[in-house]
């Protein structure tokens, strides 16, 4: 009996020390296949690019807090690039300063050498991806990341059937069929593809199963031709977790509001949205619209998206993710997509999401 009691002591105090300690140990098993659910019922995540900067970058709680306080509510994710023209290295001060705030890291990796847009990327071109010129930095990022264990939500190259950015299938082989790959497929969009792939497969190998992967298109393309559909680019379903699209309203003074109402705009691009023939749960990645325009009033283009948003339509939201930043254009004029641009905008913002159906706390 004495014995028993004994060892029923010694039993309790190594449970006690492991839950003291271990905790760790628990979680580390549990975020290394740690991937993003989709939410329950009709609940829909809220995330946010909290106002990072300019470039995107500039990481800290505090963004965090602050951008929570104008919309009176925590967020599930905070979004930030990680720029390769700094480096290809794991950005662990930034995925701390996310996880300190209690919410996840969203890591978009853009492979560009300056943000300058508008032109095809020399360095880090999708043919160098795929190449494996980056093989051994990309390997060093997963292992960090897997030492690190924190679960990350990842995009890659964001937009590319848009003819902005430097990855754009515009830069990097268009329509044409003969310069890559399947004489079938546009090459643009399969280098673009293989190039993700590629990613996706090294973190595998390195044993890397805590992140979610989502594709992250614009809503249309540009140009709006068949082989720049969103279909080409799309890595599969057995790379990818999560669709995800941007869709913005006018983003300058100058540009035509009219038909650029949120709705309006979702309608336009479902047919396209029905090519990608997959069932995997879709987020709104990026949306906004700037304020103070002469055609058009941000606040009732916030009602309205927000009432599509939670009415599905057309696309059943899992998750939405705000895009909160305003710069100053080259003509000198300001685009002001932040949700406190205006009291009637931060108003009319902070009432949307405190809907219950938006949700702070994610699934895995």
């Amino acid at each position: 009996m004495k014995i028993k009691i004994a060892l029923s002591i010694l039993a309790l105090l190594s449970t006690l020390l492991l839950v003291s300690c271990g905790g760790n140990t628990s979680s580390t098993k549990e975020a290394s296949n740690t991937k993003l659910l989709a939410p329950e019922g009709d609940q829909i995540y809220f995330g946010a690019f909290p106002d990072f900067g300019g470039t995107e970058d500039q990481v800290s709680t505090q963004r965090i807090i602050d951008f929570e306080k104008i919309v009176g509510k925590k967020i599930a994710w905070a979004a930030f690039s990680d720029n390769w023209y700094n480096g290809i290295s794991y950005p662990k001060a930034e995925i701390h300063a996310i996880k300190n705030s209690g919410a996840t890291p969203y890591v978009r990796i853009m492979p560009r050498s300056d943000e300058i847009q508008g032109h095809a990327e020399q360095k880090f071109s999708m043919r160098n991806i795929i190449n494996g010129d980056f093989d051994s930095k990309l390997k060093a990022w997963a292992n960090e990341a897997k030492k690190d264990n924190i679960p990350l939500l990842m995009d890659f190259a964001v937009e590319a059937n848009g003819d902005w950015f430097q990855w754009s299938g515009k830069f990097t082989g268009g329509s044409k069929t003969t310069t890559y790959g399947d004489p079938n497929y546009p090459d643009g969009p399969e280098r673009y593809r293989d190039a993700y792939r590629h990613i996706i497969d090294l973190f595998r190998e390195q044993g890397v199963h805590h992140v979610t992967w989502f594709y992250h298109y614009n809503y249309a393309s540009f140009p709006n031709d068949e082989w720049n559909q969103p279909k080409y680019y799309y890595p599969g379903d057995d790379y990818i977790d999560w669709i995800g699209f941007s869709l913005y309203g006018a983003q300058t003074l100058s540009e035509e509001w009219d038909g650029l109402d949120f709705s309006a705009q979702l309608k336009a691009f479902f047919p396209s949205f029905q090519s990608l023939e997959t069932t995997k749960p879709i987020a709104l990645l990026e949306f906004g619209v700037t304020d103070h325009h002469t055609q058009g009033n941000k606040s009732a283009w916030l009602n309205d998206a927000f009432k599509t948003i939670l009415k599905n339509p057309y696309i059943k939201f899992s998750a939405i993710s705000p895009w909160h930043e305003s710069w100053e254009n080259e003509d000198g004029s300001l685009t002001t997509i932040r949700l406190d641009s205006s009291a009637e905008t931060k108003a009319t913002a902070k009432k949307w999401i405190s809907n219950d159906r938006f949700i702070s706390n994610l699934r895995f």
